[in-house]
C-alpha cells in the first residue's frame, strides 16, 4: 500500500498539470497566494521550538507531497536542510529543474515516505492528506520518521458544507482557483480527525488555526475559523 496515494484522479490530475506548478496565474494560483501565510505560521513555529539550533543546516525537514516543491524552495534558501518526496514523477522532475535554476540544493525524491529511512527533525503534510485513501496511515508513517523532539505540521480542509461550497463549488467551478476534480468533498478531514491518530502515535497538538481567503484584503490569512482550510502543528513527545 502507498502511504502517500493509490495512483488516484488527484493523482493524475497533479501529474499532467506538472509543468504549470511555477506558474503563479495557473491552476496552482491558490497555493502560490496561500503559500506565504502557511510559511509565516510554519517559520514561527521552528523559530520557538528549535530557537536553540543557531545553525538552520542542522533542521532537517521532510516536505510529503511537495510537488513542484513551492515549500521545499522558500525552507532551502533560508538555509534548512530540505528533502521533498512526491509520487508524481512528472512533478519531481518540475521540482528538480527549476530548484537547479534557483541555485537551491534541496534533495527531490520519487517516492512513497515508506521507502524513505531516515528521520527528520520537521515533517509536513501541506495539502496532501486530503488526497490519500488512507491518511491515518499517512500519518503514522510520517510519526515515524519523526526525530525525538521533532514536530510536524498538516494542513489540509475540513469536511464541512462552507468547504464544500467554497473549495469545490466556487474554487473549482466558478474562480477556477484549482482544476476541476482536484478535490473529494468526502475526503476533506475534520481536525479531530488528524488530531486524534496523532495523540494515539504520541504527538501533542500545539496549536491550530484556520487559513481564509479576505476577500477585501484579497489575500490569505491566519484566522480562528476552522472550517475551510487549517493548518497545525504537534510535537513527538515519546
Amino acid at each position: 500500500m502507498n502511504a502517500i496515494t493509490e495512483t488516484t484522479k488527484e493523482t493524475q490530475i497533479f501529474s499532467q498539470l506538472a509543468n504549470k506548478w511555477w506558474d503563479e496565474t495557473g491552476p496552482f494560483k491558490a497555493l502560490h497566494e496561500m503559500n506565504p501565510v502557511r510559511l509565516q505560521y510554519i517559520l514561527s513555529h521552528i523559530r520557538k521550538h528549535f530557537k536553540d539550533t543557531p545553525n538552520n543546516a542542522d533542521i532537517k525537514i521532510l516536505d510529503v507531497g511537495c510537488g513542484g516543491g513551492l515549500v521545499c524552495e522558500p525552507l532551502a534558501r533560508l538555509g534548512y536542510t530540505v528533502t521533498g518526496i512526491d509520487q508524481s514523477a512528472e512533478a519531481i522532475e518540475v521540482a528538480r529543474h527549476h530548484a537547479a535554476e534557483q541555485g537551491l540544493n534541496v534533495n527531490y525524491h520519487c517516492n512513497d515516505i515508506n521507502d524513505i529511512q531516515e528521520q527528520y527533525d520537521i515533517i509536513t503534510l501541506l495539502e496532501v492528506l486530503e488526497h490519500v485513501a488512507h491518511p491515518e496511515y499517512l500519518l503514522k508513517s510520517a510519526v515515524g520518521r519523526l526525530a525525538p523532539g521533532g514536530v510536524i505540521f498538516f494542513s489540509t480542509l475540513n469536511r464541512t458544507v462552507f468547504s464544500y461550497a467554497a473549495g469545490i463549488l466556487v474554487a473549482e467551478n466558478v474562480l477556477k482557483w484549482a482544476p476541476k476534480g482536484t478535490h473529494q468533498w468526502s475526503k476533506f478531514l475534520k481536525p479531530s480527525e488528524i488530531i486524534m491518530p496523532l495523540q494515539n502515535l504520541g504527538i501533542t497538538p500545539i496549536d491550530i488555526a484556520g487559513i481564509s481567503w479576505s476577500v477585501l484584503a484579497r489575500t490569505w490569512k491566519l484566522t480562528s475559523k476552522l472550517n475551510g482550510n487549517y493548518i497545525g502543528v504537534g510535537l513527538l513527545t515519546v
